[in-house]
């Protein structure tokens, strides 16, 4: 008896979510009936050396692990180009230990993206897509602080890849 409740309460569950329109972030459809997109390599505005080649390869990851098939390897294959730009990356103090010493820091990394047809026209645009990333202040210790920023840097990466991502494909 208890079963049978539990079976009925799922499929109630599931058919409600299915009525609402829920759907996983990332699963609609690429914007304009896009089928293949290629990628183009960032422009960085921000003062971060290097990151343009991190930030694209990520987004590649992210079509890649989503929806493999729509990645064209050539622009000529391609029926929407992805363009786009590191807007800024800053870095803010978050914590202190005194007024002057701060023990974690905080990484705002600002990226926008274009959609293109292959004749220039405008698909889809992101605006700002902003994420956030915090890591820690080694004190006296300025190899271990970077590292950790470079390491904050590449967390919010992959951030902004999966929110760029998440945004294009949302049918909403």
């Amino acid at each position: 008896m208890k079963n049978g409740w539990k079976r009925r309460s799922v499929v109630v569950l599931v058919l409600m979510l299915a009525g609402c329109g829920y759907h996983f972030a990332g699963s609609g459809s690429l914007p304009a009936g896009v089928s293949r997109v290629f990628i183009t390599i960032l422009e960085n505005r921000s003062a971060e050396t290097g990151v343009e080649k991190t930030f694209t390869n990520d987004l590649i990851y992210e079509f890649t692990r989503n929806r493999k098939e729509s990645l064209a390897q050539e622009l000529s294959s391609a029926d929407g180009i992805l363009t786009g730009s590191i807007v800024s990356l800053t870095v803010e103090n978050i914590a202190r230990s005194t007024v002057s010493t701060a023990v974690e820091r905080r990484v705002t990394g600002t990226v926008t993206l274009r959609l293109e047809s292959p004749g220039g026209r405008t698909l889809w645009s992101s605006g700002g897509i902003v994420e956030r990333q915090a890591y820690a202040v080694v004190s006296g210790d300025k190899t271990a602080t970077d590292q950790n920023k470079s390491d904050a840097i590449a967390a919010l990466s992959k951030k902004l890849a999966e929110s760029a991502y998440n945004r294009m494909t949302d049918d909403f």
